[in-house]
């Protein structure tokens, strides 16, 4: 019943506060037509963008009391959603002038946008809607750190709509990056790196390096900032000149960083950064310089990885988060192939998924050319293999790359790649690139090996040495089949620099 009355009483009101409102107002007033937006023409509901371009939008507009449109008695802003890097979303602003002009440094998307006029005089805004799509058409494909006329450049075979590449050549200078790089070229690397230190609030790191330095950029726009430098995501005393040889991804989110003869460990989930050098020995108290190779999957951080020390000519491990390394036991004599106290050099190592995933590595003979081929698991640390390579030229090698597959060696001689049956020890000529050279030789290790499958596939990086323009390299792409069968060229790019590492941008 109290509710009743309550309900009836405020019904009574409002019709007081009605019947009061009706009553004939016998004031004078002079009513005065204000400056209204008329049209923004000019300004399409959708509004497509490249990204690392420029974008310029010119809106014509007609207000009803300004039929000149003076431009200085308005102010202007254009605006879109965004993220605020931290999970949310906010406003941001791209421009306070009349017409957009800006340089488009947006992950690929759809946002809205907003472009505000507001008349000085009044303060009276208003407000036009729109979609901004951002598009990149450098969004997948081959990166690629080469030598263009002496000098480090990033070329890229950019990923199109119609499944094939095209050639970009100075890949930050195309997209406007901030970034120079400066001496000879040394690597690029992408992997996700989880949120890394800094202000960049980047989480997939895409790296390059030369001898001057390393650095990642956005790796959407490319964009850089010095707070990108390596430096940045290690902590204590980083060595004068110092750079990244190898950065390689242990699982999601962590990663090993070889350079200037030491070796670092990073996992974002456990807060370990590079910091202390991992390649010594506790049990020995003494530390050692390793070679610029990992032994371990990329995929995996539960199971070693194998080091090579340089300084004592054997191979280590690294387990999980330790802070050092350990020695590697040699097996019981009627299982030993060899000694992991090699006394030899290390010339090239790498995991390979054969036979289950095994360390595979070449060795050399410190005064003598001989070279030797030795196998074993990284886990149990049984032996599978070890003999003397000899193959044709073998001593004259410059490049190595084992196939996943057959466990076939191909090694590179000049413009010659010979392909090594180690269980037959014979070696056959597979490619003769006459004058050209060799300047890059692997299988590539896609991260998601479900969505890419060509990681078996030999990829050759060569070119003219007598040309110096910055377009005399190439990238050959060969299927390899089995039973020592003659490899066949699946694809070929041309008119880029002199490859000298490649990554592949994957979505």
């Amino acid at each position: 019943m109290k509710i009743n009355i309550s309900y009836s009483i405020i019904s009574l009101l409002m019709t007081c506060m009605f019947l009061g409102g009706c009553k004939k107002d016998l004031g004078n007033y002079n009513y005065v037509q204000i400056n209204e937006l008329d049209t923004i023409a000019e300004l399409p509901n959708e509004v497509t963008a490249l990204v690392g371009k420029d974008l310029q939008l010119t809106p014509k507009i007609q207000f009803t009391q300004d039929s000149k449109f003076i431009e200085d008695n308005y102010q202007y802003q254009w605006t879109y959603i965004g993220s605020n890097g931290l999970g949310g979303q906010t406003i941001i602003s791209l421009s306070e002038e009349k017409d957009l002009n800006i340089k488009i440094n947006l992950t690929a998307g759809s946002y809205q946008a907003y472009f505000s006029v507001t008349e000085k005089q009044t303060g009276i805004k208003y407000t036009r809607p729109f979609k901004l799509k951002v598009v990149n058409e450098i969004n997948e494909g081959w990166i690629m750190m080469n030598e263009a006329n002496g000098k480090a450049r990033v070329d890229m075979l950019v990923l199109n709509a119609s499944n094939t590449f095209d050639v970009y050549n100075d890949i930050l200078a195309y997209t406007g990056s901030e970034l120079t790089l400066t001496g000879k070229p040394v690597m690029t690397y992408t992997y996700a790196t989880g949120l890394l230190l800094g202000p960049d609030k980047i989480s997939y790191g895409l790296y390059f390096g030369t001898d001057n330095g390393t650095t990642k950029v956005d790796p959407n726009t490319f964009k850089w900032t010095n707070t990108m430098e390596l430096s940045y995501e290690m902590i204590g005393a980083i060595p004068a000149g110092f750079y990244a040889d190898v950065i390689q991804q242990r699982n999601g989110s962590s990663s090993y960083l070889i350079g200037g003869g030491n070796a670092y460990f990073y996992d974002r989930p456990m807060n370990i950064f590079y910091s202390s050098p991992i390649n010594y020995i506790a049990a020995e108290e003494k530390s050692f310089e390793v070679a610029p190779f990992i032994g371990g999957w990329h995929r995996d951080i539960s199971n070693p990885i194998i080091l090579y020390d340089k300084t004592n000519r054997r191979f280590v491990r690294h387990v999980s988060t330790a802070s050092t390394c350990t020695t590697l036991i040699d097996p019981e004599k009627d299982l030993k192939l060899f000694s992991f106290n090699t006394g030899l050099d290390m010339v090239y190592m790498r995991w390979m998924a054969y036979n289950g995933g095994e360390i595979f590595s070449i060795l050399k003979e410190p005064k003598a050319s001989k070279k030797y081929l030795a196998r074993f698991n990284a886990v149990s640390t049984a032996q599978t293999y070890y003999s003397e390579i000899t193959g044709t030229d073998i001593d004259k090698a410059e490049f190595f790359a084992f196939n996943p597959e057959f466990g076939y060696l191909f090694y590179s001689v000049g413009g010659k790649i010979y392909e090594y049956d180690m269980t037959y020890k014979t070696s056959k000529l597979m490619v003769d690139l006459g004058d050209k050279k060799v300047s890059y030789l692997n299988f590539y290790e896609f991260k998601n090996s479900t969505k890419y499958t060509d990681g078996n596939k030999l990829m050759v990086g060569l070119y003219d040495p007598s040309k110096t323009d910055g377009t005399e390299g190439s990238l050959n792409i060969y299927t390899v089949p089995g039973l020592n069968a003659n490899i066949a060229l699946d694809k070929s790019y041309t008119g880029f620099g002199r490859i000298k590492s490649l990554t592949y941008r994957e979505r």
